[in-house]
Protein backbone atom coordinates (compact mmCIF):
# COMPACT_ATOMS: atom_id res chain seq x y z
CA UNK A 1 0.00 0.00 0.00
CA UNK A 2 1.11 3.53 -0.97
CA UNK A 3 -0.46 6.40 0.80
CA UNK A 4 0.54 8.73 -1.87
CA UNK A 5 -1.25 7.23 -4.53
CA UNK A 6 -3.79 6.38 -2.75
CA UNK A 7 -4.56 9.91 -2.12
CA UNK A 8 -3.68 10.99 -5.77
CA UNK A 9 -6.25 7.93 -7.13
CA UNK A 10 -9.41 10.44 -7.35
CA UNK A 11 -8.47 12.44 -10.79
CA UNK A 12 -5.23 10.70 -11.51
CA UNK A 13 -3.43 13.69 -10.11
CA UNK A 14 -2.25 14.98 -6.32
CA UNK A 15 -2.20 18.64 -5.56
CA UNK A 16 1.37 20.61 -5.90
CA UNK A 17 1.48 21.70 -2.61
CA UNK A 18 0.30 18.62 -0.93
CA UNK A 19 4.00 17.59 -2.39
CA UNK A 20 5.48 21.08 -1.31
CA UNK A 21 4.13 20.05 1.91
CA UNK A 22 5.39 16.94 2.53
CA UNK A 23 8.89 17.88 1.07
CA UNK A 24 8.68 20.93 4.10
CA UNK A 25 8.56 18.08 6.42
CA UNK A 26 11.26 16.07 5.77
CA UNK A 27 13.73 19.30 5.13
CA UNK A 28 12.81 20.57 8.46
CA UNK A 29 15.31 19.07 11.49
CA UNK A 30 13.05 19.95 13.76
CA UNK A 31 10.14 17.29 12.90
CA UNK A 32 9.83 13.71 13.84
CA UNK A 33 10.63 12.22 10.38
CA UNK A 34 14.29 10.67 11.69
CA UNK A 35 16.53 12.19 8.72
CA UNK A 36 17.37 15.28 11.12
CA UNK A 37 19.12 18.16 8.82
CA UNK A 38 20.50 15.30 6.50
CA UNK A 39 18.16 16.00 3.75
CA UNK A 40 18.56 19.63 3.69
CA UNK A 41 22.25 19.32 3.97
CA UNK A 42 22.37 17.60 0.73
CA UNK A 43 20.60 20.09 -1.19
CA UNK A 44 22.87 23.13 0.33
CA UNK A 45 25.78 20.89 -0.61
CA UNK A 46 24.44 21.35 -4.21
CA UNK A 47 24.69 24.99 -3.71
CA UNK A 48 27.93 25.43 -2.60
CA UNK A 49 29.10 23.40 -5.30
CA UNK A 50 28.66 25.55 -7.84
CA UNK A 51 30.56 28.31 -6.44
CA UNK A 52 32.61 27.36 -3.02
CA UNK A 53 31.95 30.96 -1.52
CA UNK A 54 28.32 30.40 -1.45
CA UNK A 55 26.79 29.43 1.81
CA UNK A 56 30.27 30.09 3.83
CA UNK A 57 28.52 30.58 7.38
CA UNK A 58 27.53 27.59 7.61
CA UNK A 59 30.51 25.26 6.02
CA UNK A 60 32.53 23.28 7.86
CA UNK A 61 35.44 21.34 6.26
CA UNK A 62 34.28 22.66 2.55
CA UNK A 63 31.05 20.99 3.12
CA UNK A 64 27.43 22.03 4.87
CA UNK A 65 27.48 22.19 8.30
CA UNK A 66 25.27 19.66 11.02
CA UNK A 67 22.08 21.89 10.87
CA UNK A 68 19.83 19.72 13.61
CA UNK A 69 18.55 21.09 16.43
CA UNK A 70 21.54 20.50 18.71
CA UNK A 71 23.85 22.55 16.38
CA UNK A 72 24.15 26.01 16.62
CA UNK A 73 21.94 27.13 13.71
CA UNK A 74 18.35 27.39 13.82
CA UNK A 75 15.94 26.57 10.70
CA UNK A 76 12.61 27.96 10.39
CA UNK A 77 11.12 26.75 7.01
CA UNK A 78 7.74 28.27 5.91
CA UNK A 79 5.37 27.09 3.67
CA UNK A 80 3.22 29.07 1.03
CA UNK A 81 4.94 31.93 1.99
CA UNK A 82 2.90 35.34 0.32
CA UNK A 83 5.23 38.22 -0.89
CA UNK A 84 4.36 41.99 -2.31
CA UNK A 85 5.89 42.04 -6.04
CA UNK A 86 5.88 46.29 -5.42
CA UNK A 87 7.04 48.12 -2.51
CA UNK A 88 4.26 50.48 -2.86
CA UNK A 89 0.54 49.37 -3.20
CA UNK A 90 0.71 46.01 -2.15
CA UNK A 91 -1.52 44.39 -4.76
CA UNK A 92 0.75 42.43 -7.02
CA UNK A 93 1.40 39.19 -4.98
CA UNK A 94 3.48 35.37 -5.30
CA UNK A 95 3.00 32.65 -3.04
CA UNK A 96 6.61 31.19 -2.80
CA UNK A 97 6.24 27.40 -1.88
CA UNK A 98 9.09 26.75 0.72
CA UNK A 99 11.28 29.12 2.42
CA UNK A 100 14.25 28.21 4.22
CA UNK A 101 15.63 30.60 6.47
CA UNK A 102 18.94 29.69 8.52
CA UNK A 103 19.45 31.86 11.61
CA UNK A 104 22.87 31.79 13.75
CA UNK A 105 21.90 31.22 17.73
CA UNK A 106 24.67 33.40 18.64
CA UNK A 107 23.30 36.32 17.14
CA UNK A 108 19.79 35.57 15.94
CA UNK A 109 20.24 37.27 12.42
CA UNK A 110 18.83 35.58 9.63
CA UNK A 111 21.89 35.10 7.46
CA UNK A 112 20.52 32.72 4.74
CA UNK A 113 17.55 32.82 3.13
CA UNK A 114 16.61 29.87 0.25
CA UNK A 115 13.48 30.38 -1.91
CA UNK A 116 12.03 26.93 -3.10
CA UNK A 117 9.71 26.98 -6.05
CA UNK A 118 8.55 23.28 -6.69
CA UNK A 119 6.59 21.98 -10.14
CA UNK A 120 5.84 18.58 -10.11
CA UNK A 121 4.85 19.02 -13.84
CA UNK A 122 6.18 21.33 -16.30
CA UNK A 123 2.09 22.23 -17.14
CA UNK A 124 2.47 26.23 -15.87
CA UNK A 125 6.42 27.01 -16.50
CA UNK A 126 5.74 28.67 -20.40
CA UNK A 127 2.75 30.98 -18.70
CA UNK A 128 4.52 31.88 -15.87
CA UNK A 129 7.79 32.98 -17.29
CA UNK A 130 8.76 35.62 -14.88
CA UNK A 131 8.10 33.40 -11.96
CA UNK A 132 11.32 33.17 -10.43
CA UNK A 133 12.37 36.79 -11.22
CA UNK A 134 8.95 37.65 -8.87
CA UNK A 135 9.46 35.64 -6.21
CA UNK A 136 13.33 36.76 -5.87
CA UNK A 137 12.05 40.51 -6.01
CA UNK A 138 9.33 39.70 -3.68
CA UNK A 139 11.08 37.92 -1.28
CA UNK A 140 14.43 41.28 -1.59
CA UNK A 141 10.90 43.20 -0.68
CA UNK A 142 9.90 40.90 2.41
CA UNK A 143 12.95 41.49 3.91
CA UNK A 144 13.00 45.13 3.40
CA UNK A 145 10.41 45.23 5.56
CA UNK A 146 12.52 43.96 8.48
CA UNK A 147 15.47 44.39 9.86
CA UNK A 148 16.99 40.98 8.58
CA UNK A 149 18.91 41.61 5.20
CA UNK A 150 19.73 37.79 4.53
CA UNK A 151 21.46 36.35 1.49
CA UNK A 152 19.13 34.95 -0.82
CA UNK A 153 19.46 31.49 -3.07
CA UNK A 154 16.74 30.28 -5.71
CA UNK A 155 15.71 26.47 -5.57
CA UNK A 156 13.91 25.64 -8.55
CA UNK A 157 12.80 21.98 -7.96
CA UNK A 158 11.07 20.27 -11.79
CA UNK A 159 10.10 16.91 -12.49
CA UNK A 160 13.26 16.12 -15.12
CA UNK A 161 15.39 17.51 -17.20
CA UNK A 162 13.05 19.49 -19.98
CA UNK A 163 13.39 22.28 -22.27
CA UNK A 164 10.88 24.52 -20.60
CA UNK A 165 12.24 24.20 -17.21
CA UNK A 166 15.86 24.61 -18.30
CA UNK A 167 14.66 27.53 -20.01
CA UNK A 168 12.40 28.81 -17.20
CA UNK A 169 15.51 28.23 -15.04
CA UNK A 170 18.27 29.95 -17.28
CA UNK A 171 16.49 32.90 -18.15
CA UNK A 172 16.95 33.95 -14.80
CA UNK A 173 19.63 37.14 -14.09
CA UNK A 174 20.86 35.83 -10.65
CA UNK A 175 24.03 33.69 -9.80
CA UNK A 176 23.19 32.42 -6.45
CA UNK A 177 20.28 29.47 -8.31
CA UNK A 178 20.42 25.99 -8.70
CA UNK A 179 17.98 23.72 -10.99
CA UNK A 180 17.04 20.56 -8.68
CA UNK A 181 15.28 17.89 -10.04
CA UNK A 182 12.74 15.15 -8.31
CA UNK A 183 14.46 12.50 -10.33
CA UNK A 184 16.35 11.22 -13.89
CA UNK A 185 19.19 13.46 -12.50
CA UNK A 186 22.67 12.96 -10.64
CA UNK A 187 21.25 16.33 -8.52
CA UNK A 188 17.72 15.17 -7.79
CA UNK A 189 15.51 14.43 -4.74
CA UNK A 190 15.36 10.68 -4.97
CA UNK A 191 18.98 10.11 -5.47
CA UNK A 192 19.11 12.23 -2.44
CA UNK A 193 16.78 10.26 -0.17
CA UNK A 194 18.12 7.26 -1.44
CA UNK A 195 21.49 8.08 -0.57
CA UNK A 196 20.62 8.67 3.28
CA UNK A 197 19.08 5.42 3.41
CA UNK A 198 22.73 3.55 1.53
CA UNK A 199 23.94 5.58 4.18
CA UNK A 200 21.54 4.34 6.94
CA UNK A 201 22.53 0.94 5.87
CA UNK A 202 26.44 0.84 6.37
CA UNK A 203 25.85 2.73 9.65
CA UNK A 204 27.31 5.78 8.72
CA UNK A 205 24.16 7.49 9.71
CA UNK A 206 21.56 6.48 13.17
CA UNK A 207 18.68 4.23 12.40
CA UNK A 208 15.84 5.65 10.98
CA UNK A 209 12.37 4.41 12.81
CA UNK A 210 10.09 2.25 10.73
CA UNK A 211 7.02 4.35 10.58
CA UNK A 212 9.69 7.30 8.96
CA UNK A 213 11.30 4.47 6.70
CA UNK A 214 7.98 3.59 5.43
CA UNK A 215 6.59 6.59 4.36
CA UNK A 216 9.87 7.91 2.81
CA UNK A 217 10.47 4.86 0.98
CA UNK A 218 6.30 5.49 -0.63
CA UNK A 219 7.33 8.62 -1.37
CA UNK A 220 10.07 7.60 -3.44
CA UNK A 221 7.81 5.06 -5.37
CA UNK A 222 5.33 7.92 -6.16
CA UNK A 223 8.64 10.06 -7.50
CA UNK A 224 9.76 7.16 -9.58
CA UNK A 225 5.68 6.97 -11.26
CA UNK A 226 6.21 10.73 -12.29
CA UNK A 227 3.33 11.31 -9.25
CA UNK A 228 0.86 8.65 -10.90
CA UNK A 229 -1.58 7.59 -9.36
CA UNK A 230 -2.43 3.48 -9.02
CA UNK A 231 -5.25 3.85 -11.76
CA UNK A 232 -2.76 5.81 -14.23
CA UNK A 233 -0.06 2.98 -14.08
CA UNK A 234 -2.46 0.07 -14.20
CA UNK A 235 -4.46 1.76 -16.97
CA UNK A 236 -0.74 1.63 -18.84
CA UNK A 237 0.14 -1.87 -17.60
CA UNK A 238 -3.11 -2.71 -19.00
CA UNK A 239 -2.30 -1.50 -22.11
CA UNK A 240 0.95 -2.97 -22.26
CA UNK A 241 -0.02 -6.17 -21.69
CA UNK A 242 -3.14 -5.98 -24.03
CA UNK A 243 -1.11 -4.50 -27.07
CA UNK A 244 2.25 -4.83 -26.16
CA UNK A 245 2.56 -1.00 -25.42
CA UNK A 246 1.11 1.96 -24.41
CA UNK A 247 -1.31 2.98 -26.96
CA UNK A 248 0.10 6.41 -27.26
CA UNK A 249 3.35 4.75 -28.01
CA UNK A 250 1.71 2.83 -30.59
CA UNK A 251 -0.04 5.72 -32.17
CA UNK A 252 3.60 7.25 -32.43
CA UNK A 253 4.84 4.54 -34.45
CA UNK A 254 1.81 4.81 -37.02
CA UNK A 255 2.60 8.21 -36.87
CA UNK A 256 5.93 7.90 -38.72
CA UNK A 257 3.85 5.88 -41.26
CA UNK A 258 1.74 9.41 -42.63
CA UNK A 259 3.17 11.83 -45.29
CA UNK A 260 4.15 14.62 -43.57
CA UNK A 261 2.82 17.34 -46.26
CA UNK A 262 -0.62 15.51 -46.74
CA UNK A 263 -4.21 16.09 -44.47
CA UNK A 264 -5.86 12.78 -43.41
CA UNK A 265 -9.53 12.90 -42.19
CA UNK A 266 -9.96 11.79 -38.64
CA UNK A 267 -11.99 9.28 -40.00
CA UNK A 268 -9.32 7.96 -41.92
CA UNK A 269 -6.28 7.87 -39.42
CA UNK A 270 -9.08 6.19 -36.77
CA UNK A 271 -9.21 3.32 -38.94
CA UNK A 272 -5.54 2.90 -40.12
CA UNK A 273 -4.65 3.26 -37.08
CA UNK A 274 -6.91 0.31 -35.74
CA UNK A 275 -5.39 -1.44 -38.48
CA UNK A 276 -2.06 -0.76 -37.42
CA UNK A 277 -2.65 -1.67 -33.82
CA UNK A 278 -4.72 -5.18 -34.97
CA UNK A 279 -1.59 -5.94 -37.26
CA UNK A 280 1.14 -5.47 -34.50
CA UNK A 281 -0.89 -6.93 -31.41
CA UNK A 282 -3.29 -9.15 -33.06
CA UNK A 283 -5.84 -7.86 -30.91
CA UNK A 284 -8.58 -5.06 -31.87
CA UNK A 285 -8.41 -1.93 -30.72
CA UNK A 286 -11.08 -0.09 -28.42
CA UNK A 287 -12.54 2.54 -30.15
CA UNK A 288 -13.19 4.66 -27.19
CA UNK A 289 -9.13 4.06 -26.31
CA UNK A 290 -8.18 4.60 -30.18
CA UNK A 291 -10.57 7.95 -30.16
CA UNK A 292 -9.60 9.13 -27.30
CA UNK A 293 -5.64 9.05 -27.56
CA UNK A 294 -5.94 10.68 -31.24
CA UNK A 295 -7.74 13.33 -29.55
CA UNK A 296 -5.31 13.92 -26.95
CA UNK A 297 -2.52 13.81 -29.80
CA UNK A 298 -3.70 17.01 -31.43
CA UNK A 299 -1.59 19.47 -30.32
CA UNK A 300 -5.19 22.38 -30.71
CA UNK A 301 -7.35 20.38 -29.57
CA UNK A 302 -9.09 22.12 -26.53
CA UNK A 303 -9.66 19.08 -24.67
CA UNK A 304 -6.71 17.62 -24.27
CA UNK A 305 -5.98 18.47 -20.76
CA UNK A 306 -8.89 16.70 -19.68
CA UNK A 307 -6.90 13.45 -21.42
CA UNK A 308 -4.41 14.26 -18.72
CA UNK A 309 -2.08 16.52 -20.71
CA UNK A 310 0.10 17.91 -18.63
CA UNK A 311 2.49 19.74 -20.50
CA UNK A 312 2.80 21.25 -23.75
CA UNK A 313 6.10 20.15 -24.62
CA UNK A 314 5.54 16.43 -24.31
CA UNK A 315 7.04 15.13 -27.69
CA UNK A 316 5.17 11.76 -27.03
CA UNK A 317 1.82 13.38 -27.05
CA UNK A 318 2.22 16.12 -29.61
CA UNK A 319 2.10 14.00 -32.60
CA UNK A 320 -0.58 16.08 -35.13
CA UNK A 321 -3.10 19.41 -35.53
CA UNK A 322 -6.10 20.28 -36.84
CA UNK A 323 -6.17 21.70 -40.46
CA UNK A 324 -6.36 24.91 -41.17
CA UNK A 325 -9.69 24.82 -42.90
CA UNK A 326 -11.51 21.79 -41.46
CA UNK A 327 -11.86 20.26 -37.70
CA UNK A 328 -12.59 17.38 -39.16
CA UNK A 329 -9.18 16.94 -40.80
CA UNK A 330 -5.62 16.81 -39.48
CA UNK A 331 -1.87 16.48 -40.50
CA UNK A 332 1.38 15.87 -38.50
CA UNK A 333 2.73 18.64 -36.20
CA UNK A 334 5.64 19.86 -36.85
CA UNK A 335 6.51 23.13 -34.34
CA UNK A 336 9.01 24.63 -36.67
CA UNK A 337 6.71 25.39 -39.58
CA UNK A 338 3.05 25.99 -37.41
CA UNK A 339 5.01 28.37 -35.03
CA UNK A 340 1.43 30.36 -34.17
CA UNK A 341 -0.67 26.72 -33.60
CA UNK A 342 -1.94 26.99 -30.01
CA UNK A 343 -1.37 23.28 -28.26
CA UNK A 344 -3.39 23.23 -25.19
CA UNK A 345 -2.60 21.60 -22.35
CA UNK A 346 -3.92 20.47 -18.37
CA UNK A 347 -2.39 23.67 -16.51
CA UNK A 348 -2.53 23.83 -12.73
CA UNK A 349 -6.25 25.00 -12.07
CA UNK A 350 -7.59 25.00 -16.10
CA UNK A 351 -7.00 24.24 -19.64
CA UNK A 352 -3.86 26.27 -21.55
CA UNK A 353 -1.67 26.97 -24.54
CA UNK A 354 1.16 28.35 -25.50
CA UNK A 355 2.21 29.06 -28.90
CA UNK A 356 4.50 26.48 -30.73
CA UNK A 357 6.90 29.07 -31.56
CA UNK A 358 7.45 29.36 -27.31
CA UNK A 359 8.81 25.52 -26.97
CA UNK A 360 10.58 25.60 -30.45
CA UNK A 361 12.43 29.18 -28.94
CA UNK A 362 13.30 27.21 -25.46
CA UNK A 363 14.59 24.38 -27.49
CA UNK A 364 16.80 26.42 -29.12
CA UNK A 365 17.71 28.54 -26.03
CA UNK A 366 18.74 24.84 -24.91
CA UNK A 367 20.67 23.44 -27.66
CA UNK A 368 23.08 26.87 -27.35
CA UNK A 369 23.77 26.54 -24.02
Amino acid sequence: MNIFRILSSNDGSINEPNVSSFLAYLLDPNEDHGISSLLLQELLNDITKINNEFLTKIQYNNKIADLSKYSGFSINIIPELSVNLEKKGKKKRRDIDIIIEIIDNKTNDIIYSICLENKITDSSINKNDSQLEDELKGLENYYSESNFMPEIYIIYLTPTPSNASSYSFEKLGYDKKHHLYWDNHENSVFNKLIKIFNDERDGIIDPINNQSSYLIKSFLSFIKTNFKSYIEERKEKLEKKNYGKPVIDLLNDFSKTLNSNEEYTIDFIRNKFSEFVLSISGIELHNSTRNAHISLSIVNEKNRGHYNVKRADDERKNLFQYSYNSRKRIKLFNPEIDAEIDIYYKGEDEIESVKAKEITCANNVIKHN
